[in-house]
């Protein structure tokens, strides 16, 4: 692994230290850590070769931290479907998410503002999964799998600052919906 994605397998797995001040193992299996490998080989190198600095405001979950933040700040996460725990299981030995994969949410350095145009570059050069729009100044949701289905799912925010799901689309219906943010 060279030094960039090696900087960004680190974002990754060591995200929450920078947010939380909690001391856990967030030790990826094998299974999940090719996983990863594939999200910063296919994904985030890409997008910082040709865009800048990724900066990863959510990364891989493993079996201790999503016991941590189910307890303690579990709004706005979906374990079941959002690629976060990889393949890792739970204390039942369960699979925590349902799709196997990869996800981060990230930032572009010196596209705070425009996340919009991170988005369509995604759609037009890269096989993701899931990609999840919050807004233009918002972390964006991105995730890879063996089957890519290259779903962009546009995020709606209510008065109460509860998110919802609005558009969607899949493949090149993707970049045209890209197109339009």
């Amino acid at each position: 692994m060279n030094a960039k994605a090696q900087a960004l397998h680190n974002q990754l797995v060591h995200w929450f230290q920078q947010k939380r001040q909690v001391q856990c193992c967030n030790t990826p299996s094998v299974e999940s850590a090719r996983y990863l490998e594939l999200l910063v080989n296919n994904l985030l190198l890409p997008i910082e070769e040709n865009l800048g600095e990724i900066s990863i405001s959510y990364g891989f979950v493993g079996p201790e931290l999503n016991r941590y933040i189910q307890r303690h700040s579990s709004v706005s996460t979906a374990p079941l479907l959002d690629q976060h725990a990889c393949c890792e299981v739970n204390s039942k030995g369960k699979t925590i998410s349902l799709r196997p994969g990869a996800a981060c949410d990230f930032f572009v350095l010196g596209f705070e503002d425009k996340m919009h145009e991170v988005v369509l570059f995604i759609c037009q050069h890269l096989a993701f999964d899931k990609l999840y729009f919050y807004g233009r100044n918002r972390p964006i949701h991105l995730s890879i799998s063996d089957t890519p289905m290259r779903h962009l799912q546009v995020m709606q925010q209510n008065k109460n600052g509860r998110r919802y799901p609005g558009k969607k689309a899949f493949s090149d219906n993707a970049l045209a919906l890209a197109k339009e943010l």
